[in-house]
């Protein structure tokens, strides 16, 4: 009887220490998991952010001439409030193009100044 007794009490013993298990973590844990919810964000919301905010609205397609270079190209074709250096990287975001290699013949999208082209409209 005496053993029995003291399995009851090492039995209710357990039940009494038992509690709910709560997570806990390190504060090397807490970093890191915000860090990967940084990195999440960032991948979401990064692309939109670093998307060419001078890319033209209004465009119009060229054929390239002989001898000519996209430099020459865009100082022809001025994006409205765009110099020529980022003219020129808006022509290459336009077309796909990894380089500044054009060939005599190719088709260009070029940026049109806006009130260029609303003047040319209204004649």
């Amino acid at each position: 009887m005496h053993a029995t007794l003291a399995t009851t009490n090492s039995a209710s013993r357990v039940r009494q220490t038992e509690q709910p298990r709560t997570l806990r973590f390190t504060t090397v844990e807490i970093l890191i998991l915000v860090l990967f919810a940084l990195a999440l964000i960032a991948a979401a919301v990064g692309p939109a952010l670093m998307r060419d905010r001078s890319a033209p609205t209004h465009t119009t397609t060229i054929k390239v001439g002989e001898y000519q270079t996209l430099w020459e190209i865009a100082k022809q074709h001025p994006g409205e409030g765009l110099t020529t250096p980022e003219t020129v990287r808006a022509i290459r975001t336009l077309n796909g193009m990894t380089s500044g290699n054009i060939v005599a013949g190719q088709l260009l999208m070029v940026p049109v100044n806006a009130t260029s082209s609303a003047s040319v409209a209204l004649r």
